[in-house]
């Protein structure tokens, strides 16, 4: 096996679009209603969403080649080698699943939920690379 699995996951515009919108309907009642007064309102909204895309987003997810496991793989890559890795232990706290890292010596080391894809995704990856996945729900 010599594939390099890849999982990244761009940052959401959500805010973005709630912003716009905000601006739209604010400009809208302003011009109906002749409410001056809500213009800063406006102003401050066109600002921090101007701010808002300008700072920076950073990527989020894994990398896996058949050595390593990267965490954060774009923003702070921390490289993990799969021999050292017992299993992964899923849990599933409401409607997300934690990832714990445990190691053959007996550390466990928790992921962030945003850079791991889907359980039944990563379970085949690892899978392939032989790294169990347990306490699956």
């Amino acid at each position: 096996m010599n594939d390099v699995y890849e999982y990244r996951r761009a940052p959401n515009q959500w805010v973005i679009r709630l912003f716009a919108i905000a601006i739209i309907l604010l400009m809208t009642v302003v011009t109906l209603t002749g409410a001056q007064h809500l213009m800063t309102l406006v102003w401050a909204l066109s600002a921090i969403t101007f701010t808002w895309m300008l700072l920076p987003k950073p990527i989020s997810g894994i990398r896996v080649d058949q050595d390593h496991l990267t965490l954060a793989a774009w923003r702070k890559p921390r490289s993990i080698p799969l021999d050292d890795i017992a299993y992964l232990r899923v849990t599933e706290l409401s409607a997300e699943c934690t990832v714990t890292i445990v190691y053959k010596d007996g550390r466990e080391e928790g992921t962030f939920a945003g850079d791991l894809p889907d359980i039944d995704e990563l379970s085949e990856v690892m899978a392939e690379r032989g790294v169990p996945l347990r306490d699956v729900f």
